[in-house]
Parts: C-alpha cells; sequence; structure tokens
C-alpha cells in the first residue's frame, strides 16, 4: 500500500488530506490557546473569541481591500484592532462583573459577541469583493514531496506563520516574567496579590493577547476557509468557536501543548471526514456533538459539576399577614393581565397581515424564553441550543402533515395520519411535542454528571448539529427537496378556522396564555421548588431525600417539550419554512438571541421572558428593523442591563411592587412573635419508621475509606451510633471528618460498609440513603437561596410526600391536597422554632443562626433517625452557639433521633456527647465517652494539645438554657 494513501475500515485516507487538516488544524489551536488563556486567567469561557476575530480580519480586509494598504501593515492593524477591542471588552464589561458568577460572565460574552458582530456587518464600511491574500504567494512557497504530496502557499503560510506563534506563547508562558505572572494568576488569583501581582492587569493582558491571537489565526486562515471578502461576515458560532471550544475541553482548559495536538486531530478529523463523506452536508456537525459529549462526561468524572449560578435579584415574599389583602395577593396576576389585555388589543390596531405575522411570532418566542427561563432560570442548567428544540418540534409536526408515509422508512405510518387535516394537525403537535422532549432528555443526560459552562457547550454543539446536519435529513420530508404549501393549511376546529391571520394570532395568544398559567403553577409547587433547590444546592436537595437526577430530567424534559410545541405552531405560522432551509430559521445565533431576550427580560421570571420577546421582537415591529433599533434591543441592551440592572426589566416592576406591599405592611404590623416551642406543636409523622432490632446500630460504618488520587482522606475507619445517642467526631482541621461525613451520606465514592437502620447502603446514591433515614447537616448551611425559608422547608418535606411533574404543573390530583398539607406542616415547623418573622424571606437574608435553624428545621421535616451535623455552631455569635445546645437536645427527643456531631467548641461537643471519636489524618486514634477521649494521651497531643488551659476548657459545660432570639 503507498505511504501516501491508505485506508482503514473503507475511509480513503490520502496522506495529502491529512498533511492539509494538520494545517488547518494549527489555526483552531491557536483559537483554542486564546480560549484556554482568558479560561485560566478568569475562569471565563469567552464566546466572543471568534467573533473578536471576525473584526479584526474585516479591519484586514478594509484596510487592504478598500485603502490598498500593504499585506504586512493591513494584518497588523488587524490584529491591533482586535487585540484594542478584547482588552477593551475585559475593561468595561469582564472588569465591572469579575465578582459575579461565571455563567453571568459567560452569558456577557454573548453580548459582546452580539455587539461585535454588529460592528464588522452594520458600523464599517462596506467592504470591496475580492480573494483575501494568501500571506506567502510566491514560487518558494510550493513545496511539492514526491508526486501525491503538495504544500500550496495558502498551506504553507499557515505552518510558517502559526507554529512560531504557538511556539512564541509557549516560551512566553514558560520563560518569561509576563508568563510566571499569567500562571500565577491562573493557579490562584488571591496569592498572586500577595507576590505583588495585580490580576486584573494580567487579566487585560491575557484578553487582548486572546483577541489578537484570534484575529491572527482568521488572517492566515481565510484563504482556505473564507476566501473571498464577501463571506467574512458569514463567521459564525458554530464555525471556529465551537472548534475552539472542543479543543479546549480536550485540553482540560489547561495545557497548550494538549491543545495543539488537538488542533491537529480535529483537523485532520474534518478533511478525513469532508473526503470520506462528501455527500452528507454538515456531518461533522455530528461528530463534534460527539466529542463534546464524550469530553463533557469525561470532565465531569474527573472534576465533578461547576458552580452553581443565579443571575438577577432576588424577589421578596409577600408576607404572610398581608395575604389577605386581596389586591397585595394579586399583584403577580395584575402584570400578568395587564399584559394579557396588551396581546387582546394589538390586532385591534394592527390589521396587515405582515405585521401580524410578526406579533405572532413574538408571542411564540415568548413561550419559547418561558421554557428557556424554567431549564436555565430554575434548574440552573444553562442551554445555548433551546432553539434547536423548536426545530425539532416544527419539522416533526411537518413531517406528519405531509404524510409520513416514507419518513425514516416507515411506511405503514401514513395511515395512521391519513385523516382530515384537522386531526393531522393535532397529532402533528402531539408527536412534535414528544419529539422535542425525547431530544430534550437526551441532550440533559450530560447534566447528571456536569453544569453550568461546559454543559452550555453540549447544548451549543447540538444546536450546530441540528442546524447544520440533522435537519437537512430525508427524514424530515419524506425525501422531498420541499413540503407542499397544502400540507401547510391551518384548520379549522369545530367553528373556528384558523387560516386568516388575526384567528391564528389568538391561537398562538391562547398557547402562550398556557404556558404561562402552566409554568407559573409549577413555580408555586414542589416540583418548581425541587428544580430551584438543585440549581442552588445539589447535595442539600439529596438530603431532603430528592433525586437531582430527576428533578433535571425534569426541567429538560418540560423546558424541551414547550419549546418543541411553539416549533408546532411555527411551522403552521411561517409559510417558507421547509427542512431544506430550516439551518437559517433554527441556527444557533436564534438560541442566542433567546438568551439575550430572558436576560434582558428577568431571568428566572416568567413575566421577565415575555418582557424580553416585547424588547427584542417588539420593538423593532414598533419602530423598524434599523440598526440603531438592532443595537439597543440585543447588543448593547444585554450589555447594560448585565451591567446596571442585572434583574432585568421585570426589575423594574419588582421594585413598584415592593413599594407598594411597604405601603401596605405600614398600616398592617406585622404580628409579635412568639418563643421558639410555646403553644406549638410539631406535625404528626407521616413517614413510616423501620423497626430495628434491639441491640442493632442505627448507624454502622465499617472499614470505610476514601482517597482522592494518591491521598487517603479517610482511612479504614470504623464506628457505629446507637439508639437516642450522640456521637461527636472531632480532630483538626483537614482529619477527615466532614469527607467522613460525605462518604456516609454517599456523596463521595468509598470503599468499606455503611449500614443504616439495618440495611445496607453502601451501594446506594445519596437521596435513597436520606430516605431510608439519614438527616444531613452541611459546614456552611447554604440551604437554597432561590427559595424563602418556607419553601426550604417545603422541599424537606418531599421525604413525606413527594411532589409529581405533570400533577404539579396541571393541578390534578393530589397535588392540590398535598401542598395544603406541606405548608401547614412547614408553617408549624417554623412556628415551633420561632422561626415565623422569616418565614416570607430569603435564606440568604438570613444571619449564619438563623440559617442553622433552619436547617434544623429541615431535618425536622424529613423525620430522620440519624442526624449528622458539620460544625453546627459555626460561624455563630457566641449567644446564638449557647442557645443551640438545648435546641439540638430538644429536636433529638422530637424525633427520638441519634446524632453524629462534627463540633471545634470542645465545652459543646462533650457536654452534649454520649460518646466521641477522634480522627487524625483520616484514621481513629481513639474513642469512648468523653471523659475517655478527653484523657487520652494521643488525643492530647494530637488535637487538645499540652496546654492545661485547653484541656480545662473541654471539661468545661456548655451554657444551658438559653433561648433562641
Amino acid at each position: 500500500m503507498s505511504v501516501l494513501a491508505m485506508s482503514w475500515l473503507g475511509w480513503s485516507i490520502p496522506l495529502q488530506a491529512v498533511v492539509n487538516g494538520m494545517v488547518i488544524g494549527l489555526g483552531y489551536a491557536v483559537i483554542a490557546a486564546g480560549i484556554v488563556l482568558i479560561y485560566r486567567s478568569s475562569g471565563i469561557v469567552n464566546f466572543a473569541q471568534a467573533a473578536m476575530g471576525a473584526f479584526g480580519i474585516s479591519v484586514f480586509a478594509l484596510m487592504f481591500i478598500n485603502y490598498g494598504v500593504p499585506y504586512p501593515i493591513a494584518a497588523i492593524i488587524g490584529v491591533a484592532a482586535a487585540a484594542i477591542l478584547g482588552m477593551a471588552t475585559e475593561l468595561l464589561v469582564v472588569r465591572r462583573l469579575f465578582d459575579a458568577s461565571r455563567v453571568v460572565l459567560l452569558i456577557a460574552t454573548v453580548g459582546v459577541a452580539q455587539l461585535t458582530i454588529f460592528l464588522y456587518t452594520s458600523a464599517l464600511p462596506d467592504i470591496g469583493f475580492g480573494p483575501i491574500p494568501v500571506a506567502f504567494d510566491a514560487s518558494w512557497a510550493q513545496i511539492q514531496i514526491g508526486d501525491s504530496l503538495r504544500l500550496g502557499p495558502r498551506e504553507t503560510s499557515v505552518v510558517i506563520l502559526v507554529l512560531p506563534v504557538l511556539a512564541g506563547l509557549g516560551y512566553l508562558l514558560t520563560r518569561t516574567r509576563t508568563g510566571l505572572r499569567i500562571r500565577a494568576v491562573a493557579d490562584h488569583s488571591a496569592n498572586s496579590r500577595l507576590a505583588g501581582v495585580s490580576p486584573r492587569k494580567v487579566s487585560t493582558l491575557v484578553w487582548g493577547l486572546g483577541a489578537g491571537f484570534a484575529a491572527f489565526t482568521q488572517i492566515v486562515l481565510a484563504p482556505i476557509t473564507t476566501p473571498t471578502a464577501q463571506g467574512l461576515a458569514a463567521i459564525s458560532i458554530t464555525g471556529l468557536l465551537l472548534r475552539g471550544l472542543v479543543i479546549g475541553l480536550a485540553a482540560r482548559m489547561r495545557s497548550i501543548p494538549i491543545v495543539v495536538v488537538g488542533g491537529m486531530v480535529l483537523g485532520i478529523a474534518e478533511t478525513l471526514v469532508s473526503l470520506n463523506l462528501n455527500r452528507s452536508v454538515g456531518i461533522f456537525d455530528l461528530f463534534l456533538l460527539i466529542a463534546v459529549l464524550v469530553l463533557v462526561l469525561l470532565r465531569g468524572r474527573g472534576q465533578g459539576s461547576e458552580t452553581p449560578f443565579s443571575i438577577g435579584t432576588r424577589r421578596t415574599g409577600i408576607p404572610e399577614h398581608l395575604r389577605d389583602i386581596w389586591w397585595v395577593r394579586r399583584l403577580p396576576q395584575m402584570g400578568m393581565m395587564i399584559l394579557l389585555l396588551g396581546g387582546i388589543l394589538i390586532p385591534v390596531f394592527i390589521d396587515k397581515p405582515s405585521q401580524i405575522f410578526v406579533w405572532s411570532k413574538l408571542l411564540l418566542f415568548a413561550a419559547t424564553a418561558i421554557s428557556f427561563t424554567l431549564l436555565t432560570g430554575w434548574a440552573g442548567q444553562l442551554s445555548l441550543g433551546q432553539f434547536a428544540f423548536v426545530g425539532v418540534g416544527a419539522l416533526s409536526t411537518l413531517a406528519v402533515t405531509q404524510g409520513w408515509h416514507v419518513a425514516f422508512g416507515l411506511p405503514l405510518v401514513g395511515e395512521l395520519f391519513s385523516f382530515e387535516l384537522r386531526l393531522q394537525w393535532i397529532m402533528g403537535v402531539l408527536l412534535g411535542t414528544a419529539m422535542g422532549v425525547l431530544f430534550a432528555v437526551l441532550i440533559g443526560l450530560p447534566s447528571l454528571r456536569v453544569r453550568g459552562l461546559f454543559l452550555a457547550v453540549s447544548t451549543l454543539a447540538f444546536a450546530a448539529m441540528a442546524a447544520g446536519w440533522m435537519f437537512g435529513q430525508d427524514g424530515w420530508n419524506g425525501g422531498a427537496p420541499n413540503i407542499a404549501s397544502q400540507a401547510k393549511a391551518r384548520p379549522q376546529i369545530g367553528p373556528i378556522d384558523f387560516r386568516p391571520p388575526r384567528t391564528y394570532y389568538f391561537m398562538c395568544l391562547a398557547f402562550l396564555v398556557l404556558v404561562v398559567a402552566v409554568v407559573s403553577r409549577l413555580r408555586r409547587t414542589g416540583a418548581g421548588r425541587i428544580m430551584i433547590a438543585v440549581r442552588d444546592n445539589e447535595p442539600m436537595t439529596a438530603a431532603a431525600t430528592v433525586s437531582p437526577v430527576r428533578a433535571k430530567l425534569w426541567a429538560f424534559a418540560m423546558s424541551g417539550g414547550i419549546a418543541a410545541m411553539a416549533g408546532s405552531m411555527y411551522a403552521f405560522l411561517v409559510p417558507s419554512l421547509v427542512p431544506a432551509g430550516a439551518e437559517s430559521d433554527f441556527s444557533p445565533g436564534q438560541s442566542l438571541q433567546l438568551v439575550a431576550m430572558v436576560i434582558i427580560g428577568g431571568l428566572g421570571s416568567v413575566a421577565g421572558a415575555i418582557l424580553g420577546a416585547l424588547w427584542v421582537v417588539g420593538l423593532p415591529a414598533l419602530f423598524g428593523f434599523n440598526d440603531a433599533v438592532k443595537l439597543l434591543t440585543a447588543n448593547i441592551g444585554l450589555l447594560i442591563l448585565l451591567l446596571y440592572f442585572p434583574g432585568g426589566l421585570v426589575q423594574i416592576a419588582d421594585f413598584a411592587r415592593d413599594f407598594l406591599v411597604a405601603k401596605a405592611s405600614k398600616n398592617r404590623p406585622a404580628p409579635t412573635e412568639r418563643p421558639a416551642g410555646v403553644d406549638i406543636a410539631l406535625p404528626p409523622r407521616r413517614r413510616e419508621r423501620r423497626d430495628v432490632a434491639e441491640g442493632t446500630p442505627l448507624l454502622s460504618v465499617t472499614d470505610v475509606t476514601v482517597a482522592f488520587g494518591g491521598l487517603r482522606a479517610v482511612d479504614h475507619v470504623t464506628l457505629e451510633v446507637r439508639r437516642n445517642e450522640i456521637v461527636g467526631l472531632i480532630g483538626t482541621n483537614g482529619a477527615g471528618k466532614s469527607t467522613l461525613m460525605n462518604a456516609i451520606s454517599g456523596f463521595v465514592p468509598s470503599t468499606g460498609r455503611v449500614e443504616l437502620l439495618g440495611i445496607d447502603i453502601t451501594k446506594e446514591p445519596a437521596h435513597i440513603r436520606h430516605r431510608i433515614g439519614l438527616g444531613r447537616g452541611f459546614q456552611d448551611a447554604g440551604l437554597f437561596a432561590g427559595l424563602t425559608v418556607r419553601e426550604t422547608v417545603m422541599v424537606a418535606l418531599e421525604a413525606r410526600e413527594r411532589s409529581f411533574l405533570v400533577a404539579s404543573a396541571f393541578g390534578l390530583p393530589p397535588s392540590h391536597g398535598a401542598e395544603r398539607r406541606k405548608r401547614s406542616e412547614a408553617d408549624d415547623i417554623i412556628g415551633f422554632l420561632g422561626l415565623g418573622r422569616w418565614a416570607d424571606s430569603s435564606v440568604t437574608d438570613l444571619s449564619t443562626g438563623v440559617r442553622r435553624i433552619v436547617e434544623l428545621g429541615c431535618l425536622i421535616a424529613t423525620d430522620a433517625r440519624v442526624l449528622l451535623l458539620d460544625e453546627p455552631t459555626g460561624g455563630m455569635a457566641q449567644r446564638e452557639t449557647e442557645a443551640f445546645a438545648p435546641l439540638v437536645r430538644q429536636v433529638q427527643r422530637e424525633l427520638d433521633a441519634s446524632l453524629v456531631v462534627i463540633e471545634h467548641d470542645m465545652p459543646l461537643i462533650m457536654s452534649i456527647s454520649d460518646r466521641v471519636y477522634c480522627l487524625e489524618a483520616g484514621a481513629v486514634i481513639s474513642s469512648g465517652t468523653p471523659a475517655e477521649v478527653r484523657s487520652d494521651p494521643r488525643v492530647i497531643a494530637s488535637y487538645l494539645g499540652t496546654d492545661d488551659r485547653a484541656i480545662v476548657r473541654s471539661n468545661q459545660p456548655a451554657a444551658s438554657g438559653a433561648t433562641v432570639e
């Protein structure tokens, strides 16, 4: 076989194609290097990277083609322009949002990308027509190796220019003082300040370098990838950026050498796929999606989930004593009624079919925006491909209504749909919705391992694959190039004919009202609370006996179903919609516009989604689709709101609402709070308790080991907890106490055996362990930042009575009765603990001590048999600590439970414990009664020290008899 041409599994692998792929891959590597560099220095995935490069090459083309500036000078100007844009982005956007969530910054870079695209497509003068020149177009740049391998000037230019840049980047990072500063900031930003390194200056430099790299790469690659100047505006999020992100994921956002190798591998793969599957347009997008899913799952296996995030302001609840005032109670509904009234009146003032079309489209965009709010704002699963689900629903519906007798090779299916038009339409909508649910759940599976930034990349890759390849397959149209217009005729259902544009507008409005009603109800029920709880604190949710997996899949299914149903409606709204052109109707750019829409309106709010649609789609409909309106509604508008009004437009409505509630509160002060436990009884238990044989420990831990790499955080620990016993865990920081609790709870992988109530739970997930009878208190007492105190306790009450998605969303039994019972029981627990004044407060507004009491309320709600408390007095004031010990004992008596308590307050732990275990370096060095452990020489040497005062203090009793303030 020739060295210059090989084959493998039927694929032709010419050496020429491999070399060409390596050359293109070097350019991809530079794009990825800029992304990695920015991520390492600031923790931000820059989604404006490709757009910044496109701006640089646009400036270059303007200089070279329009003004005749020589190539080297034009290239330097283009790279400098991109670098300045990158530094300006860091100074004006990133720096102002530096303390915000990394996901907020990611969305900000999406806004920067949109603004940048606007700059080089609208603000810059028109670029003249002509080819993008090759850097070295000379005879010496043509290299011939044998008869079949040739490097032309385009490939040679890439090799000559890109390799030195990559080598220079490596030298910069490893051999220069600047590189040392960059690496110091990347490794530990706080410590770098102590060494005199300014993280902000380093960040500005890195953003400039990253943007400059992007422009340089696109200038060099343009003769290969975008050979004409008029093609510059076609640069898209699915091109260089997605490839750079895939390479960055492969390099775990760290290693530049792996970036180089990964870039070449990706370039080779793309070249070979295009060579061997040249009839399948966009097929490489499918390979990219598969690669992203594999990389995301591998990354999740090694590093776990991203940090939870939220965007916007916290809405304050309406105090309980004001809820009987009808207008206060109905304030949210009044706002929705105003929006609905406006929607009803629009057709009265607008009669042109084209305008009716735009406003109908707005209604469907608003419904899709609500689906994004549910998935991202509530469940915390950032999706940058939401509009792809709209496409799935639209094309599935068209496939049915055109006669799906040949689609996807199912000739018999057509007989099912050979009915009259209205039944075809109904079946099409149902199937489209079901397909949206199916695809959403499949794409949501990676969320079970990762979240946030890297999940966003997988949803973006899905959007690219759907638009670039999947929607072009014959299955959507039965092999026909287009769909007959009569296949999209609107039906007449009963006396209503939906063919006129005005009537179909009201149908879209009714659909939006239905979505608002269902999703708003969902938020008020257990299913909605669970989604927010998983977003804010996944371990705490599992400790409340709720499966985070179920909650995430719920969110994806519901979100995908709503988006797909909006797509089904969209299919009959747009007469020109055909699968062959669906890549423009449902492109990733539409998904990013949807993100901007929701952020502008207010993420996390149903009303915000509608306001965002009115802003982004409605304003251009009213004032025309000119550049100034586009700039205000999608680009500058998004950035301004993120910078100054993170809550979006709905924040203005919240200010008015809070003002009215405050006015009502002045006329009706809150009732006096009753002390904790006074004349308030806990609700009766509704969980069946498992009988445990006399003498059987409630918790038995045998030979449990937890290792992180080569470090053993827990080393063959054995302990037991008996009935009605309080067991203390003591030891220095880093001794493995919290890790041991995490192993018992199922939050970290471990070996050994764990038995609870006589049941082996070693292989059970965390939520099942807690459902059997574990209760868990956490060191940070973070609870759920997006919920009130009452809602937090109601999440824990899921242990007594489960919520179901469909019943919650549509108000079906047993949802109504379950919600009433949970609210009543939550109020009883809140009253028992003396938390009534904070019942409608967000947990983020509470002091550490009050949050600890709320956490105890959650443990009461779960009715657990064994409570694991991790430093329950950490962060408390002394008076709160003194009140905590008797409260813990009271909770123990009420629950008839046993406790395992980690505590550094020695008088407290020694006074409340029946037995104590002392850990050192992950192993138990002493166990017994408090007196025995206190006098153990190993404990004295390891933990108490040889200071007599510390030993004496450990023997002092904790204060008792204090009350909760």
